[in-house]
């Protein structure tokens, strides 16, 4: 599967035990196991296409003015050691 630059599930081993996804404009949140998300998507699964798919519901995601605002805040941290 081509990567298309983004991360995959995969990447994630020995970086995160547990994905968080959050938006502060409307309050939605979650904590996703990445050894569940490997089961469910696979190693080659990509980050991206599973936060579309999850956050599809959200009404920001059809406007341009108020765009959804989903993020995973450990992703930067995990990968550029940031703290």
């Amino acid at each position: 599967m081509p990567r298309d630059g983004s991360i995959t599930f995969g990447d994630l081993i020995g970086k995160l035990d547990v994905v968080r996804l959050e938006c502060k404009k409307c309050g939605r949140s979650g904590r996703y196991p990445v050894r569940r998300l490997i089961e469910q998507h696979g190693r080659d699964g990509k980050m991206t296409d599973w936060k579309a798919d999850l956050t599809a519901d959200c009404p920001r995601r059809k406007t341009l003015s108020d765009y959804c605002g989903a993020r995973c805040p450990d992703l930067v941290r995990a990968f550029l050691g940031q703290s």
